[in-house]
């Protein structure tokens, strides 16, 4: 289930996964280093970026040597992580409705995301 805001969002970035690339991707790229660190991602960590957008975090997750996963609501969005880190596994895929058992990561990272996510009523 979708929110007002979640719609609107999809509007936005749909089909603009080359412009965020050149942009707003670069201006979230400068706490990734100090994510990965606080979430302690290194060798052999199996990682999940929720909401990977053009795949910033995905691509230093992976230099580090983590085992990555990545997933985007946005088909742009995911073909160009798929294009950036080649191999990774990328699904399509929104908050808070994952396609992944809640104990296969070590660590869940989203980037600059929740602020772009709607809340839901409670029922």
């Amino acid at each position: 289930m979708t929110t007002p805001f979640d719609d609107a969002e999809r509007r936005i970035w749909s089909g603009r996964a080359e412009v965020y690339a050149r942009t707003y991707a670069r201006l979230c790229a400068h706490p990734v280093e100090a994510l990965l660190d606080a979430a302690g991602v290194g060798p052999g960590a199996r990682v999940l970026d929720v909401g990977c957008g053009s795949g910033t975090v995905s691509v230093a997750a992976f230099a580090r040597g983590a085992d990555v996963y990545a997933a985007d609501a946005e088909p742009g969005m995911a073909e160009a992580t798929r294009r950036a880190v080649p191999g990774v596994e990328v699904r399509m895929a929104r908050l808070p409705e994952l396609p992944y058992a809640s104990t296969h990561f070590d660590a869940v990272l989203a980037n600059f995301v929740l602020n772009q996510v709607g809340r839901r009523s409670p029922p």
